[in-house]
């Protein structure tokens, strides 16, 4: 089934007037990767029966919490790529954690096979490659949490496993497997069982995410971590810019370059900039330059976090606000080069070094 949506690429020169930016800005983000590493759209549709097929309109206005995109939306933003977060309850029994996992990974395939005329599930580049040069926007399947999987770490080593991108050891509680930062969980640093877990996921050559890790986790998993394979963070704030639990300091970002990985910028207000309510969208620039003035080029990447119960900057109220994103790096100076890495041409090398 196709979806519907408007194609920009038909007429630029009127998305970009309706965002009130130049034609450069639209033509320069068509022609590049545009790569998401974290949506949290499988939120809303399973708590709140959201239905990601439907054109939902053009947010005029800041949601917060979740209403910022579905598959027609995502079209014609014109992502090229998606890595699509399937979050866990840490409040199901382990046992429970592991069927549930299974059943949300069948029925988000389910969903894509429906729009495979728009929508591919891929799992490594040339998949993804395969994908754009068809027209359609690549789907990465992800975990928010490897608790999801804990109690049964074998099911990696099946189709599961050949299946996932990407896991993010923690997410807003401490497991099993380590510590988060939220102040709501206490960080003792990776246990023996998230020790075997990073390890199983680099087997695999499955990104491990160290989003939500508490900083004694965050390092005892990069003590373990294949020095071979990029870890990546991806979606955060960093503390320099605005100190806050949910960010990463400097050593942190540094870590990760180190180790060719990419460090994401997520759009919750609250973790890029002080004050009540939605930022400013300098506020996603401000962290994605201090990002590259501690690591340099080719680390800096965008991972939105949107409809995971985020409040997003003003002026960038839903995914296909991004062009005026591409303006603000294009007025600082930015190049086209640089700005098509920080889009999605960073990111897709780290997946090359993961699985071609």
């Amino acid at each position: 089934m196709r979806l519907a949506y408007t194609d920009h690429r038909a007429d630029p020169g009127a998305w970009a007037q309706a965002l009130g930016v130049s034609r450069e800005a639209v033509e320069l983000l068509i022609d590049s990767p545009f790569i998401d590493l974290h949506l949290d759209l499988e939120v809303p549709v399973r708590l709140f029966g959201w239905r990601p097929e439907r054109h939902h309109g053009v947010a005029r206005r800041t949601r917060p919490f979740f209403g910022h995109t579905d598959y027609p939306r995502l079209r014609e933003a014109r992502f090229t790529g998606i890595v699509y977060d399937i979050a866990t309850n840490p409040f199901r029994r382990p046992a429970q954690r592991v069927r549930v996992t299974l059943e949300n990974v069948a029925a988000v395939q389910r969903r894509l096979a429906a729009h495979a005329a728009d929508l591919a599930l891929v799992t490594d580049r040339s998949g993804y490659e395969a994908a754009v040069a068809d027209g359609k926007t690549a789907f990465w399947l992800a975990l928010q949490g490897g608790n999801a999987v804990s109690a049964q770490p074998s099911v990696l080593d099946g189709p599961l496993g050949q299946l996932l991108h990407r896991i993010t050891l923690v997410h807003l509680t401490s497991s099993d497997l380590g510590g988060t930062s939220s102040p709501a969980g206490r960080d003792r640093g990776i246990s023996a069982a998230g020790r075997r877990f990073v390890q199983q996921c680099n087997r695999q050559r499955i990104l491990v995410d160290l989003a939500h890790a508490g900083k004694e986790t965050f390092w005892t998993a990069l003590g373990v971590h294949d020095p071979s394979l990029p870890p990546i963070v991806s979606h955060t704030g960093v503390d320099a810019v605005h100190a806050h639990w949910r960010n990463l300091d400097d050593d942190q970002i540094r870590a990760i370059a180190d180790r060719g990985g990419v460090v994401g910028v997520m759009y919750q207000s609250s973790f890029l900039a002080p004050g009540r309510g939605a930022c400013p969208r300098s506020a996603v620039i401000e962290h994605l330059e201090h990002i590259e003035r501690v690591a340099g080029r080719g680390v800096a990447a965008i991972g939105t976090d949107y409809d995971g119960m985020v409040v997003p900057p003003a002026d960038l109220e839903d995914v296909t606000t991004h062009p005026r994103l591409v303006q603000d790096m294009l007025d600082r100076g930015w190049s086209t080069e640089r700005i098509r890495g920080v889009l999605g041409a960073n990111y897709l090398a780290v997946v090359g070094r993961t699985r071609p």
